[in-house]
């Protein structure tokens, strides 16, 4: 069983991608986020969802670098293995988040590709 990617709830659910989340951080995020009206909205967007992801990111690298210096000789004690293990399942996961929100902003910017969940119902 994965943990969710905001939370860090213990989770099944898989919503689009690799990036494991929870119902609830599932559902909060799609209540958040209403559909942009204009292209310079759906930019903006998806900057931010980069820029977002990236903060999640370098916050997971900091923490597995804290996991880390703790063993300055190489061998962690017995609860050490899964702080490491934690830190590096968390820093993977914030990796293919930062990953997504890139790929969904160079679709954009370079094919003109509206992500489905950004594009105007009705």
């Amino acid at each position: 069983m994965a943990q969710c990617a905001y939370c860090q709830a213990e989770t099944e659910k898989y919503d689009g991608g690799d990036v494991p989340n929870c119902i609830e951080c599932s559902d909060a995020r799609k209540a958040r986020r209403k559909p942009p009206a204009t292209e310079q909205q759906i930019r903006t967007t998806l900057f931010q969802d980069v820029f977002e992801a990236t903060a999640r990111n370098n916050e997971a690298t900091s923490e597995f670098e804290a996991v880390m210096g703790k063993f300055p000789n190489g061998l962690p004690h017995p609860d050490g293995a899964q702080r490491i293990k934690n830190a590096s399942s968390c820093l993977t996961i914030a990796r293919k988040e930062k990953m997504k929100a890139h790929n969904r902003l160079n679709d954009y910017l370079g094919l003109g590709i509206v992500p489905e969940d950004l594009k105007q119902s009705g």
